[in-house]
């Protein structure tokens, strides 16, 4: 009669375990659209929680104290995004101009990627043979791409800027709930795993400790290649500096192709407009800074919270980034993170139960 209860239990347990993981992957694809906008909800949750609970000493209800610090980056959000799309609307009339004046001949884009090519294409023509009329073709023909490129982009960027909108509430909305209720919820999850109080904190702790890191490290890395690069841009006399310097900026989170993308750019203009100078002296430059940011800047304050060298920083970043798109940037160090930390967890773990079993034995000898 007790197996038969024992079995029953079982079995309901069974049951009850498998609707349990179906309901919960129904509410991962539910949540699917929205992951990426809840992870960056968490990672700005954790990166502003001082500011909640300093918020939370004066308003005293954590409602309050939420709402507040949520209003807080609404405005950190929205006033550099107006700023930027305007200093980089600004800019592109001014470069849209200086590119009207250099084609100011009747001869259009053709003419001016003639002149522009033309010092490259003689080197190239004397040095391989090819001739200017090829090379000048195949410049032309990747003009044409770059710009069918942009076109599509703003096509694209037109069409999802409702999206884009329905995912900064969601974020905020998230994010509010976070800061309200995060006590709550990481004691609710802690309960429910079947882990010790110690090692449940230590993954908190690691998980924590891997977002600060890398949130703190997007921010100084950025830091360093737009100040710095700003300075670079204005010796090479690049025209629309505020432009090269925001581009710098938000390219500058992906680990050397970032940042390298846009110095590569100012690189090939200068060289184009026949200051072989200022474009080599722009290549050296920039090949330092990145190197300054990517392997000293960002290393040391991750490292300064997360234990991991310098190549691992590098593969979980760009891998994060290719695997889940821009949230990856700050995903991968934590996912990678997390998997150390777990290899730490196990080993110890293992040589606890080794000594306990070796232990016993040892006991049932004597």
């Amino acid at each position: 009669m007790m197996d038969g209860s024992q079995s029953q239990k079982k079995l309901s347990f069974t049951f009850l375990l498998l609707l349990t993981l179906g309901a919960l992957y129904l509410s991962f694809l539910i949540a699917r659209p929205f992951l990426s906008a809840i992870i960056l909800a968490a990672l700005l949750a954790v990166a502003t929680y001082p500011l909640f609970t300093f918020l939370l000493r004066y308003v005293r209800k954590r409602s309050a104290a939420a709402l507040l610090a949520t209003l807080v980056i609404l405005l950190g959000l929205i006033l550099p995004t107006i700023f930027v799309v305007n200093t980089i609307a600004d800019e592109m009339k001014a470069l849209y101009g200086w590119l009207n004046e250099q084609a100011s001949d009747g001869s259009g884009w053709e003419g001016l990627v003639t002149r522009f090519t033309n010092p490259p294409a003689r080197w190239i023509e004397q040095k391989t043979g090819i001739s200017r009329q090829e090379v000048r073709r195949a410049a032309l023909g990747r003009l044409q791409d770059v710009s069918t490129s942009l076109l599509n982009w703003a096509k694209s960027l037109a069409v999802n800027i409702t999206g884009t909108v329905i995912d900064t509430f969601i974020m905020l909305l998230t994010l509010f709930y976070f800061l309200r209720d995060g006590p709550a919820i990481i004691s609710r999850a802690g309960s429910i795993l079947p882990l010790e109080r110690d090692r449940y904190n230590e993954l908190l702790e690691t998980i924590s400790d891997s977002m600060l890191a890398n949130f703190y490290a997007v921010i100084a890395v950025g830091l360093v290649q737009s100040v710095l690069g700003a300075i670079g841009y204005w010796i090479a006399g690049l025209p629309n500096v505020v432009l090269w310097t925001v581009m710098t900026a938000l390219f500058s989170p992906i680990p050397m192709a970032g940042a390298g993308a846009v110095w590569g750019s100012g690189v090939i203009y200068l060289a184009l407009i026949g200051h072989w100078g200022k474009a080599l002296f722009l290549l050296a430059y920039g090949a330092g800074i990145i190197s300054l940011a990517d392997n000293v800047v960002r290393p040391l304050v991750v490292s300064g919270r997360v234990k991991l060298n310098a190549l691992l920083v590098f593969f979980s970043i760009l891998g994060g980034a290719q695997t889940f798109g821009i949230v990856g940037l700050f995903v991968g160090p934590i996912i990678v993170s997390l998997a150390i930390a777990l290899l730490r967890i196990v080993t110890q773990e293992r040589s606890r139960w080794e000594y306990s079993y070796d232990g016993g034995k040892s006991r049932q000898q004597d």
